[in-house]
């Protein structure tokens, strides 16, 4: 369901996002990520975030229907984010605002950009084995996200996560780990399969449509700057 609806939205969008250059998209999805990886501040941490909303919101995406993807990733960064919560609750905070705003501006990107020109501008600077690997990988993590939502579903109708039972939460989230592990190794041999039978030779071919750099894209370039510029001020 995600899968569709993302490429739905990616292909046939008509806001000055999607009608910008795929370069200029990747480069402010990049310094971006970088802005907020690198920030320790949280409450500019949380304007970064909130800037990525209203592009949402400018491109005209549904963010109720995709944006709690965001979730997901921030749910399991809670993990990491409880050990470092015991020296610092900030410490914790700030790895969850990244893990969410990292997974929603990445959302963004694929949200407004046909994943095929994502992959073909990677193709660039990657091996084509690799570029495959990406394609692949990337359809099946939108299957694997359906099996982690059911997963959770299951787990909170079953009582296993409750709000101060930490070392039982960590217990179900180490059983979901697991079987993620398990599941992917499984649809990875299948996949395999299914691709040989259909004529996959190691090479998927797929060519970058080149276009020049208009205002629209260099303005959202030096946007992405200036939020990159601000982490170094703060």
């Amino acid at each position: 369901m995600h899968l569709s609806m993302i490429d739905q939205l990616s292909n046939n969008g008509n806001s000055f996002f999607h009608k910008a250059s795929t370069v200029a998209k990747i480069l402010m999805t990049a310094l971006l990520l970088s802005s907020i990886i690198i920030s320790r501040d949280i409450y500019y941490l949380s304007f970064i975030i909130l800037t990525v909303v209203v592009c949402f919101t400018l491109a005209k995406l549904p963010l109720r229907e995709i944006g709690h993807l965001c979730l997901i990733p921030a749910f399991f960064s809670t993990l990491f984010a409880l050990f470092e919560m015991q020296q610092s609750f900030e410490s914790g905070l700030l790895i969850i605002l990244r893990g969410a705003g990292s997974a929603l501006t990445m959302l963004f990107l694929i949200s407004t950009t046909s994943y095929i020109k994502i992959f073909s501008f990677l193709g660039l600077f990657i091996p084509r084995l690799m570029l495959d690997l990406l394609i692949f990988t990337y359809r099946s993590f939108f299957i694997l996200l359906d099996r982690v939502e059911n997963l959770l579903k299951s787990i909170r109708l079953r009582g296993g996560l409750k709000p101060f039972g930490i070392i039982a939460n960590i217990r179900s989230l180490t059983g979901i780990v697991a079987v993620l592990l398990l599941h992917s190794f499984e649809m990875g041999d299948r996949m395999y399969r299914i691709y040989s039978l259909r004529g996959y030779n190691g090479y998927i071919p797929i060519q970058l449509d080149w276009k020049p750099l208009g205002a629209t894209d260099y303005a959202l370039v030096a946007f992405a700057l200036f939020v990159l510029a601000g982490v170094f001020v703060l």
